[in-house]
């Protein structure tokens, strides 16, 4: 399980703050963080 730093915390808060990123969008990536793979095949699969 992957654990969030104080680092990263600090980086999404900038991220918001200056680039006027939606939360909604960085929570999204956040919750597809762990679906990530390199494999094709597994990635297509329902």
């Amino acid at each position: 399980m992957h654990m969030i730093n104080t680092s990263e915390i600090l980086e999404t808060l900038n991220m918001i703050d200056h680039q006027k990123l939606d939360v909604r969008t960085i929570t999204m990536g956040i919750s597809l963080f762990s679906c990530v793979t390199d494999d094709e095949d597994r990635s297509a699969s329902p």
